[in-house]
């Protein structure tokens, strides 16, 4: 683990395991019911968050050629995912920033201001994940690299997570009403598929960087964790 590869990937899926088992250890140990674990403030949500902050940090502290630069909505893209993980985006306004009772409602001007700001940069981010990122991931996917497969599984576990959140609501919408029970294995579904999704894209990033002291080629503009050689 040295020089522009500072991490193995086996090294930190153990470390991200491990990390996951102890923290999952101490909750048990400290209260009697397993159901803490899913809740705010505890192993799953604080290992969400801690990943995806991990990405972004190792984003940019072992950035490559524009990963800094042009591609600089992949970290901010992490961040504001870390920030929702936490639910920050409803921790400071009456309502979430992404509610439209926030702009639509009595709110304060400066709450549906900072919500239309968020909006905005959220907007641009995708747009350039889509018109900047995609193509790359694309050709990554169709030339067999791992990062770029890793980054596609998670994005689809994250897809099916957010399928899963509030499952009993959205049934009961159209007539179906779902057992209390359910419900709660949906929810808790959904939180352990969004755990994965996130190691995933830390991989991902990790095998890049892998890929790039091995080959030693000058890397383009990289996909959503996911990330692919200049081919000439």
């Amino acid at each position: 683990m040295t020089g522009n590869d500072p991490l193995h990937p086996a090294f930190t899926l153990a470390a991200m395991l491990a990390a996951t088992l102890m923290f999952l250890g101490v909750d048990l140990a400290l209260h009697e019911s397993v159901a803490v674990i899913f809740k705010e403030g505890h192993t799953i949500e604080l290992m969400s968050a801690a990943l995806l902050a991990f990405a972004a940090g190792l984003w940019w502290v072992t950035g490559a050629d524009d990963m800094r630069g042009r591609q600089w909505h992949i970290p901010v893209i992490l961040t504001l995912m870390t920030l929702r993980e936490l639910d920050f985006d409803k921790r400071f306004t009456s309502e979430g920033v992404l509610q439209l009772r926030l702009y639509s409602g009595p709110s304060s001007l400066w709450e549906k201001l900072l919500g239309l700001a968020v909006i905005a940069l959220i907007l641009v981010c995708g747009w350039r994940l889509l018109t900047i990122t995609m193509p790359r991931w694309w050709a990554g996917l169709r030339a067999g690299l791992p990062a770029s497969w890793l980054a596609g599984l998670a994005a689809l576990l994250v897809v099916v997570a957010k399928s899963l959140d509030g499952l009993d609501r959205k049934l009961a919408d159209f007539g179906v009403i779902l057992a209390p029970e359910y419900g709660t294995l949906a929810g808790r579904g959904e939180e352990l598929l969004e755990l994965a999704a996130f190691m995933m894209l830390v991989q991902a990033l990790v095998y890049f960087l892998r890929c790039r002291r091995i080959t030693a080629i000058r890397l383009v503009p990289a996909p959503y964790a996911a990330f692919l050689p200049h081919w000439h």
